[in-house]
């Protein structure tokens, strides 16, 4: 029996590995998937509130759909100097990361993809705001700001809260609206029941969303916030429409 659980613990370790590397100080964690190719894309994983990047890559579990996709992971280890405001110096540091990774594994440049929690949720929708042209799709939980003025014809985006989170909660709800009728695809889904926390219910959802765009699903249905019901898209107004992209998203939003 110990042996068996000297082998599992064995491959977790392997599972989580990353390498890591500086830029401009910062420490980076990079997650290789497990086949790649030169079409291979990048989504940066931003942490909470000065999160060294390797708990990031830990407590997210993208390692799966990652896998899948042949995607890698890379986290930052971004701390204190307002890390989130992406035209300071944040922005650059991470660009340079990414074309770090892009050299060392012979990848073409695609387009990025970010999710994050709390202060990892304000740098993904900053640093998308920052870069939209870079950016495939976004994601975010538990955030509190956001661009004063969404990107016209934006990016496909994911925006989770708790609704215990009162304060990010209301935040998070009007920028969904304006985010919409700028004419972006959001699925915005609220937690019942949850505060602040990263929880189980949040981190299904995203992978099963990133699983989706990273597969170029379209959507299957539509669903209609508040009365959480499916209706056809025309019958729902577009700032509280849901694109749901498989049938998993659309049991985990309905849930």
């Amino acid at each position: 029996m110990r042996v068996i659980w000297i082998v599992i613990g064995f491959l977790i370790c392997i599972n989580i590995f990353a390498e890591d590397f500086r830029i401009d100080g910062i420490r980076f964690f990079c997650r290789v998937p497990a086949k790649y190719n030169g079409h291979s894309r990048i989504l940066v994983l931003f942490g909470g509130r000065n999160w060294p990047g390797n708990k990031t890559l830990q407590s997210y579990r993208f390692d799966s759909p990652a896998d899948k996709h042949q995607v890698f992971l890379l986290s930052p280890s971004f701390h204190d100097r307002n890390y989130w405001e992406p035209e300071k110096w944040s922005g650059k540091t991470l660009l340079k990361a990414i074309a770090a990774v892009e050299r060392k594994y012979g990848l073409t440049p695609q387009k990025v993809y970010f999710y994050g929690y709390s202060a990892g949720g304000q740098c993904a929708a900053l640093f998308y705001h920052w870069m939209p042209e870079r950016v495939g799709a976004w994601a975010a939980h538990a955030c509190g700001v956001y661009p004063d003025q969404p990107v016209k014809n934006a990016a496909p985006a994911l925006i989770t809260c708790g609704v215990n989170d009162a304060e990010r909660y209301q935040i998070s709800r009007h920028f969904v609206y304006r985010y919409r009728e700028a004419g972006g695809e959001l699925l915005w889904k609220p937690l019942p029941d949850t505060g602040h926390e990263l929880s189980k219910d949040a981190l299904d959802l995203a992978h099963a969303w990133f699983d989706a765009v990273f597969a170029g699903a379209k959507p299957v249905a539509y669903g209609e916030d508040d009365l959480r019901k499916i209706k056809p898209k025309k019958r729902i107004d577009v700032e509280y429409r849901n694109p749901l992209y498989s049938e998993k998203i659309r049991e985990l939003w309905l849930k």
